[in-house]
């Protein structure tokens, strides 16, 4: 506003008195804001001034801040700054004609607070190892600076000028919320994140069996995954069949399956909040076949266990079984499957124990925890560290010695659980290595993650661990009880009890087999002529006894007494260290025993190559077994099967209703029944004359009607399926074979005949037709591309055909394999098959496999002994066949085929 002043006596016409055109010169030029701190984006309250005299035209310099405006008429300053402008002086002048005058203003234009801050994901899951995708905001306005609260996960940062999040996370982290905040001079703006870092998603599932093969009512044998990373759960799909479960936290498949299911695959997903990965097991289960016979143990024993009342036993297919001592009735049984456990045992059964109540069995990834008492199972122990095939994983584990836990160690660490399967101690370090004793209460550990030359004692109940001193020496092996332990410096041995106080050193002439048990400490040394084992008092060099041994003795220690098996004998020594003094017991037991167990020196046990296990209490007496042991031959006839077991039991039964009909007691190698079932055939060793005998038993009476006794050997035998002819093959010692064809029950030989002079070979095969009056014998043993068989009729011969005999497949027909060099090889291969009728003419070549031995079902159908398979020898293809395992015996007797399996001999009617 522009103020004009009249004074008396200069201005002509002030008061109402006339008008003059003088200019008066502008002065006191004033801005109610002499200071203006303005912010981009919002108006300023217009800066108006005062100023005396006359009119005037307004200017600024320099010029104002962007988005502000001068009004040249009033000298108002106002408008909305645009930019961003620092502080300083604009000078606004006032001018007319008679002069000007000037004020000074100080404008500072600053930015707007930043709005809007927004993240492209304002929700991050991101994965342990893994870099997110960098997270960069968008905002209003200027930002001088990020921060962000509270601090991100570990591996994630922000980046203060951009704000931008990026990183690898390396700790799984909760979700949680993040606030940043965008700041300047002015102000500030937030946004708020939700961030989890997530574990990775678990890989490489493996099942050990990726395809199970069961039956109904049969338990299956722990089907436990691997798995890298970690989990939160386990499903499948679709459903398993019924009886079979899936346990959600460990993916273990198991239990007993209740109903037929076809073959189909079922998909297991392993998952945690990172992902998750898969595996497909095939699954098929079949119909339960009857059992006629149960054998205990099938196949060779490999490790056995016993106290008062109870023994367990398993042999090399990992299949186990629990026996009341008392009666020998068999309580529970098994399968464990078999993996390489050590260089030593490329496939053998995992590890298994039984101490007190409780029975430990490995399987592949874990342990079954069982009742020694009735043989229920107690839990299924899952870990990584637990029976993983050698040596990927070098691990070990034990069953308590009373039975109230069990540990494992591995190079993660070392694991307590109770019988139930609850996780009772996890503690770190590598004790991969380490030798350990398993204590009722705590475990003792020498060789592990404290270090080599001490003791380590872990509570077994809350994992406190405590470090006994140093020993001399290495650590050479627990006594048995775990009470005190060995070490050694050559043949320097040092003995320590269990808290590591010294309490013997002594040199000894030998270090090997070095063992403590009781009060005693032993050794044995292997050398000729004197293989001695040297019994010592604790600390004493001098032996309290001393035992010449064959050099090629083996030992097991077991309870108090230590066990001797020599290979190729029919003898056991127990030794007994319970006593004051030590005592040696010899015992002259069935055959060559492999495996020994004990609770006492009075009762022990021996385990055979052929699934036996035999009371050590029956050896002045009466052999008894608590197994029946492998089926060494099955025969079938119509309406009955008869089966030779290695106990010395022949057992025949009716196989359409499981019946058992009688049973007798010879030790027979082979068995042949007559079609109808009504003539048995047996050879055995004769124990007494040191040969073999053959004898002819009439069914179902079990009537001895004819024994041909040999004074040399009888290496196979025939019975024709009417049962009337009987063909044999005889191997003296030296000289030539014989092979001759009689009655059954003696008589006139009708045919026979003996090896060229000079030839060693043993005697090809010779076989009678089903009605007696045909034989087919091979001209030696030996498969040849030159082989032929000759066919006799009542005795007399009548033609030939080339090819190796395998038998008559009915009164007319007879097969005959045919073997010849293939390309360029020096080696004898099979050629194929053919067919001939009994007066020699070429029938059919049907594409069979290779058969060794046939019994005759039809005219167009055979059974393979070794296959366990019906074939049509029209087809050459299988008409039957089974699911069940096969271990080398069966045969057919009318409608069914009767096999081993396992450790059963089980029936199928091969006609529906």
């Amino acid at each position: 506003m522009l103020i004009v002043a009249c004074i008396p006596g200069l201005l002509v016409g002030c008061g109402g008195g006339g008008s003059s055109n003088k200019v008066t010169q502008p002065s006191n030029l004033v801005y109610p804001q002499p200071t203006i701190t303005a912010t981009v984006g919002t108006a300023i309250v217009a800066d108006t001034p005062t100023v005396m005299g006359s009119a005037a035209t307004f200017t600024v310099s320099p010029t104002l801040p962007a988005g502000l405006a001068l009004n040249s008429s009033t000298g108002a300053i106002s408008g909305t700054p645009t930019a961003v402008t620092a502080q300083a002086a604009y000078t606004v002048t006032a001018t007319n004609s008679a002069g000007s005058t000037t004020a000074t203003l100080q404008i500072t234009v600053n930015p707007a607070p930043p709005s809007n801050l927004t993240y492209p994901q304002m929700t991050i899951m991101a994965t342990v190892g893994t870099a997110i995708t960098p997270d960069t905001p968008t905002v209003t306005g200027t930002v001088t600076g990020y921060t962000v609260s509270p601090t991100l996960p570990a591996g994630l940062t922000i980046d203060g000028t951009t704000g931008t999040i990026s990183g690898k996370p390396t700790t799984v982290t909760a979700q949680a919320a993040y606030t940043v905040t965008a700041s300047n001079s002015v102000g500030s703006t937030t946004a708020v994140l939700q961030i989890a870092v997530n574990p990775p998603p678990p890989s490489s599932l493996v099942y050990p069996q990726t395809s199970l093969s069961t039956f109904v009512g049969v338990v299956i044998t722990p089907d436990i995954p691997t798995v890298t990373g970690t989990v939160t759960g386990y499903t499948v799909s679709p459903a398993l069949p019924a009886g079979l479960s899936l346990d959600p936290a460990t993916g273990a498949i198991s239990g007993a399956p209740t109903a037929v299911t076809a073959q189909a695959p079922y998909t297991v997903t392993v998952s945690n909040a990172g992902g998750s990965t898969t595996a497909v097991v095939t699954i098929m289960v079949s119909k339960a076949l009857n059992s006629l016979l149960e054998l205990g143990h099938g196949a060779t024993i490999f490790q056995m266990r016993t106290q008062s009342s109870r023994v367990f036993s398993q042999d090399w297919t990992g299949h186990w079984a629990l026996w009341d001592y008392s009666s020998g009735a068999e309580i529970a049984k098994g399968d464990a499957g078999t993996g390489q456990i050590s260089a030593e045992y490329s496939a053998a059964p995992w590890p298994a124990d039984m101490e007190g109540p409780t029975i430990a069995v490995g399987v592949a990834n874990g342990v079954e925890v069982r009742s020694s008492s009735d043989g229920h199972l107690l839990s299924i122990i899952a870990s990584p560290m637990i029976d993983q095939p050698w040596p990927s994983a070098p691990a070990w584990w034990k069953l308590a010695s009373d039975g109230s836990y069990i540990c494992a160690g591995s190079q993660a660490g070392l694991s307590v659980w109770s019988q139930v399967g609850q996780l009772l101690i996890s503690k770190t370090g590598d004790y991969s290595k380490a030798v350990a004793f398993a204590a009722p209460g705590e475990v003792r550990v020498a060789s592990g993650a404290a270090g080599q030359n001490v003791v380590e004692t872990i509570s077994a109940v809350d994992g406190t661990s405590s470090v006994g001193p140093a020993f001399s020496g290495q650590f050479n092996s627990w006594f048995l009880d775990g009470e005190r332990f060995l070490t050694n410096q050559g043949n320097t041995v040092w003995t320590y009890s269990k808290t590591s106080s010294q309490l013997g050193i002594v040199a000894l002439p030998t270090i090997g087999y070095l063992t403590g048990q009781g009060d005693w400490i032993w050794t044995f040394e292997a050398s000729y002529p004197d293989s001695l084992m040297q019994i010592y008092p604790i600390g004493s060099s001098t032996p309290a006894a001393t035992y010449n041994l064959d050099i090629i003795a083996q030992f097991t220690t077991s309870g108090t007494t230590v066990g001797v098996l020599t290979s190729g004998t029919s003898s056991i020594s127990v030794i007994d260290l319970s006593g004051p003094s030590p005592s040696k017991a010899d015992y002259t037991v069935p055959y060559d025993p492999l495996v020994f167990a004990a609770s006492t020196s009075s009762q022990w046990l021996a385990g055979y190559s052929d699934g036996l296990v035999y009371d050590g209490a029956s050896a002045a007496t009466q052999p008894r077994y608590l197994t029946l042991g492998a089926a060494w031959s099955i025969a079938g006839g119509t309406g009955r099967t008869a089966i030779a077991t290695a106990s010395g039991k022949i057992f025949y039964f009716d196989p359409a209703i499981s019946t058992l009909q009688g049973s007798i007691d010879l030790s027979s190698w082979k068995l042949a029944l007559s079609s109808d079932g009504t003539i048995l055939a047996a050879a055995a060793e004769d124990p007494t004359a040191q040969n073999q005998i053959l004898n002819i038993y009439s069914l179902p009476a079990n009537t001895l009607t004819y024994g041909w006794p040999f004074n040399y050997y009888l290496t196979d035998f025939v019975l024709s399926g009417s049962g009337t002819m009987l063909g044999q093959i005889i191997s003296p010692l030296s000289g030539p074979y014989s092979r001759q064809v009689t009655a059954a029950r003696g008589g006139s030989i009708v045919w026979s005949d003996t090896s060229p002079p000079g030839y060693t070979a043993q005697a090809g095969t010779v076989q009678v037709s089903p009605d007696g009056t045909l034989i087919a014998a091979t001209n030696y043993e030996l498969v040849d591309n030159n082989n032929t068989t000759n066919i006799y009729k009542n005795g007399t011969l009548v033609t030939a055909v080339p090819g190796f005999l395998v038998g008559w497949i009915d009164n007319s027909q007879v097969l005959v394999n045919t073997y010849g060099y293939l390309g360029h090889s020096d080696y004898i291969s099979y050629m194929g098959a053919t067919i001939y009728s009994s007066a020699g003419a070429k029938l059919a070549t049907p594409p069979l496999p290779e058969l060794k031995s046939i019994q005759p079902v039809t005219s167009d159908t055979v059974y393979s002994p070794e296959y366990n398979v019906i074939y049509s020898v029209t087809l050459g293809a299988p008409t039957w066949t089974s699911p069940y395992s096969f271990t080398g015996h069966g045969a057919v007797a009318g409608s069914y085929v009767v096999f081993q399996s396992g450790s059963e001999v089980v029936v199928d009617n091969y006609t529906q």
